[in-house]
């Protein structure tokens, strides 16, 4: 039986009964009501919640959440932690963001101790490095 078969009477879904029957406080009860009106991703995670057998750990589903919202998170890095990270030269990097090559990154204003690097989205700048990497011929 799924969670939504289990807390739903006469094809009413209750998620606040779901939610206490989960342990989860009830301050965060309040906080994911309020919000879930307006935010997807909280929505797709109650979606998940319901299609979930009542016997499946739930925290697995959780931490998955929890690491797609993380994903989404820009990064803050300066030049030579991202030349370490993609293994590409400071110049590279430059001269690919200046070509616009790299479309997941951007400079923030300067403010005296140097201009940082905003990565928005890490698996998709990594993607974009190895696709312009050196490739063999097959």
């Amino acid at each position: 039986m799924t969670l939504y078969e289990k807390y739903s009477i006469e094809g009413i879904f209750s998620l606040e009964t779901m939610l206490n029957d989960l342990n989860i406080d009830t301050k965060l009860i309040n906080e994911i009501t309020i919000r879930y009106s307006t935010s997807t991703l909280l929505k797709e995670f109650i979606e998940k919640l319901k299609k979930t057998n009542e016997n499946e750990n739930i925290q697995n589903i959780i931490l998955e959440f929890f690491l797609i919202a993380d994903r989404m998170k820009p990064i803050t890095c300066n030049k030579k932690t991202l030349s370490k990270l993609t293994g590409l030269s400071e110049r590279q990097i430059d001269e690919r963001r200046r070509a616009r090559e790299i479309p997941f990154i951007q400079l923030t204003g300067s403010n005296g101790s140097g201009r940082k690097i905003i990565l928005y989205d890490p698996y998709e700048f990594k993607n974009e490095i190895d696709k312009n990497r050196v490739r063999t011929i097959n």
